[in-house]
């Protein structure tokens, strides 16, 4: 975007565990050297896996790893949509005028486990999870729009009923889908088809038996 002259701009998620990650510091280092149109959302939810912030960085602040590399770096709530469109914002100005990147660290957290196999209930407290469910985002949102006098009660129930036909039409197509071919796992991860690519390869290797 940069070499073409586009004021087009980059935004680039992760995590706190990744921040701790060496293509981390090397992707902020060639952002920062130039100057690309970027922006880095890290999504600190306080735990790499189940591993706390203050046992996997030697700074309580991933966003303090950006001046390191000579942009912005921002903390928000990362539970206030409001203020996280206000930060990201702000930043995808400055990117699209030529000023560089930077990082947006949204301080937030997560209600359930890692994954299937992870038990949260050996690294943290269910009275830690509920201190947080506290601050949920769609309900601060909500909240904040019923004050604003912008969301009636109908339309609430309106949309809630849209969001469930939605997920219950999307839930009844997958159910209903045939079985995946071998093949599609490899689809929508590379640029090209595989395929062709072992195509050419076969093809090299037989000109090569050809010539020899």
């Amino acid at each position: 975007m940069q070499l073409r002259g586009r004021d087009d701009a980059v935004i680039c998620y992760f995590g706190d565990g990744a921040a701790s990650k060496g293509d981390f510091h090397e992707a902020c280092n060639y952002a920062g050297i130039h100057r690309l149109p970027l922006v880095f959302i890290c999504e600190n939810n306080g735990y790499a896996i189940s591993v706390p912030l203050a046992k996997e960085s030697a700074v309580e602040d991933i966003a303090q790893h950006a001046h390191s590399y000579g942009f912005a770096g921002v903390i928000v709530d990362g539970n206030d949509a409001l203020d996280v469109y206000a930060a990201v914002h702000n930043a995808l100005r400055r990117a699209r005028r030529g000023e560089g990147p930077s990082l947006v660290e949204c301080k937030t957290y997560r209600y359930l486990a890692h994954t299937s196999d992870d038990d949260d209930r050996t690294y943290r407290s269910p009275e830690e999870v509920e201190t947080w469910r506290k601050k949920d985002p769609l309900r601060r949102l909500k909240q904040y729009l019923i004050e604003q006098r912008l969301l009636t009660e109908a339309r609430e129930e309106e949309i809630e009923a849209e969001v469930k036909a939605e997920i219950d039409e999307a839930v009844a197509r997958a159910e209903a889908a045939p079985d995946g071919e071998p093949e599609d796992a490899f689809a929508r991860v590379w640029a090209k088809p595989v395929a062709p690519i072992r195509a050419r390869r076969s093809r090299t290797r037989s000109r090569r038996t050809a010539r020899t």
